[in-house]
């Protein structure tokens, strides 16, 4: 009768993780740049995750709770001036309910001028600090 149990109690465990709800950020990168994008915890400052992006490629990152984050991003292309940003703050939500799915598209305008995201300018140190 036990073995039944433990079994059972197993099942329902493994049953339960793959139930369980994650919010989704996706990353699109439609540039000719690689990109690496930090998500930021909002409060801490901290690092979530980094995601390293290709040109036009695209990548999702992962929450298992809700909380407030934000990015900064590097985006590189060889002979051309490196561009960094922070983004604005957005909210992730993972309830009963639930869940968060949110997109962020980066684009760099590639000219004479400067080369901006939509983003706020920072500059390659802020950008390495985690």
């Amino acid at each position: 009768m036990k073995k039944f149990l433990i079994i059972y109690l197993l099942l329902f465990f493994i049953a339960s993780i793959s139930f369980a709800q994650s919010a989704e950020l996706r990353v699109h990168n439609k540039s000719g740049r690689n990109m690496t994008v930090k998500i930021m915890n909002k409060y801490t400052h901290r690092l979530y995750k980094t995601l390293n992006l290709l040109p036009y490629e695209q990548s999702t990152a992962y929450f298992a709770q809700t909380g407030q984050y934000y990015c900064k991003t590097e985006a590189l292309m060889y002979g051309r001036n490196p561009v960094y940003e922070k983004g604005n703050a957005f909210e992730v939500y993972v309830g009963s309910d639930g869940y968060s799915v949110l997109t962020i598209t980066f684009s760099v305008s590639e000219g004479s001028s400067a080369n901006v995201l939509e983003g706020n300018k920072i500059s390659k140190s802020e950008f390495d600090k985690n």
